[in-house]
């Protein structure tokens, strides 16, 4: 995987060892396939992701909670979610960039990584989401400070080094610091000049965002 963009870190991510329920299950192979078909949604229209789904995606099928239990129409599950925002956030910084991208200096490489942040900011969540993490958790480990957050900042670190994929050191710091910009972990932005992006999967000051 040398010398591919992380527009391909998704791509390079296979699931060893772990058992998909029957929906992600079937959804491995034309992920890994790159054969994912065009998606349709009733209010955003037609969008291919095709060069960015993968099976880690697809593991995402397995993470809802028990919201449904109590509203029968929700349930969805965390892969609709990051693809939703993966979506919207891609938006956000488009229509910034049509109207202001000169007089706020947003690039290319500020929209990808924006919509990456957007793609793999939950990827760290466990099964049935924040149940896993807020109830599940707590009775079998010592451990105080776990958070889906961080866990998709170690997803994205192994993806990355387990498959040695060649990308832009800086976009990677900066997927990340999106990743964690709302949460107590939060880094040190990379730029500060551009802070307002930071804002758009995960505001931290006010919680307005895409997510």
């Amino acid at each position: 995987m040398a010398g591919q963009s992380l527009e391909h870190l998704v791509e390079a991510s296979s699931p060893r060892g772990i058992n998909l329920d029957k929906r992600a299950a079937a959804s491995a192979p034309l992920l890994a396939a790159g054969l994912w078909p065009p998606l349709s949604d009733c209010l955003h229209g037609r969008s291919s992701l095709s060069p960015l789904c993968s099976p880690q995606i697809a593991l995402l099928l397995c993470s809802k909670g028990l919201t449904h239990l109590v509203y029968p129409g929700a349930v969805h599950s965390r892969f609709e979610h990051s693809l939703g925002v993966y979506w919207i956030a891609g938006q956000s910084v488009e229509k910034l960039n049509n109207y202001q991208g000169s007089e706020l200096g947003i690039d290319k490489f500020d929209i990808q990584t924006v919509k990456l942040a957007g793609l793999m900011h939950d990827v760290g969540h466990g099964p049935l989401s924040h149940l896993f993490e807020r109830e599940f958790l707590p009775q079998v480990m010592s451990v105080s400070d776990w958070s889906h957050e961080q866990m998709s900042v170690n997803m994205v670190d192994h993806i990355v080094e387990e498959h040695r994929i060649d990308i832009d050191p800086q976009m990677l710091k900066r997927v990340k610091e999106m990743i964690l910009a709302s949460s107590e972990f939060a880094l040190p932005r990379s730029s500060s000049e551009k802070s307002f992006l930071y804002d758009i999967v995960a505001n931290g000051r006010n919680g307005i965002d895409v997510d």
